[in-house]
Order: C-alpha cells, then structure tokens, then sequence
C-alpha cells in the first residue's frame, strides 16, 4: 500500500534528482544490524535491537522489513527507501502490530548506517552494521 506521499516524494525524486545508478546503491542491499533507541509519546525512552533487511526493487528503491526487539516487546516493520543520492535515502514504513506509519530517512557510510524514524506515534533512532 502506497500513500499519496511516498508516491509524490518518488515522483518528485525521479523527475528533480535522476542519479544514475552506481555501485553504492548495491551496498544497502542485504541485511544489516545493530542498536539505538525508540521514544514513544506516551512512554519513556527504550532501547532498541534491530535486524533490518533491504532488498532492491529497482535502481533506486529498495523494500524493507525490520524486526526489532525492546525489553518490553517485539515488533516487524515494513516499508520502502528511495535513493536521494549515493549516501542517502528517505521513505515512508508501517507497523500493523501498532497501527504506526511513519517516515524513515537511512545515510549509510561503508559498512554502517543510521536509521531515523519518526511518526506521530514517536521517534527513534539505530545504527546498524552490515551483516
């Protein structure tokens, strides 16, 4: 399920940026791991693990599932990244565990990246190692 966002954000992407394809934009696929935290709105700060797994579903977007694990609970997310450029990609996911959709911005360097995420539901935030 697209939302009319995710869907302008591509469409804005691919006509405004038009990266070609390069070498780093195989770097993200596979499946990454690591740590951070979630801060949720009606809750306090928690720590996060996470195991986020990227596959390409052309040049410039990738799918994603990430399951992640709290003291408290365990959640799997699933969404989409579009490259913005070599280093960067921005996109939108979702949780039906807890009805959470959100935005996730991904900046990867070598072999580590950081994962933003936000929604009106809270915020959080990991750094993962690929695998």
């Amino acid at each position: 399920m697209r939302s009319f966002t995710s869907i302008a954000v591509y469409t804005l992407a691919v006509i405004v940026i038009g990266f070609p394809m390069t070498s780093h934009a195989a770097s993200l696929e596979g499946t990454w791991s690591g740590t951070g935290f979630v801060n949720p709105k009606d809750s306090k700060k928690q720590k996060v693990r996470c195991r986020i797994t990227y596959s390409r579903e052309s040049s410039k977007v990738f799918g994603v599932r990430a399951a992640c694990a709290t003291t408290s609970n365990k959640f799997v997310q699933t969404g989409r990244v579009l490259k913005v450029n070599s280093k960067r990609y921005i996109g939108d996911f979702y949780n039906p565990q807890f009805d959470v959709s959100g935005r996730v911005r991904v900046s990867v360097s070598g072999s580590r990246q950081t994962v933003s995420f936000s929604s009106l539901k809270g915020r959080g935030r990991v750094t993962l190692r690929k695998r």
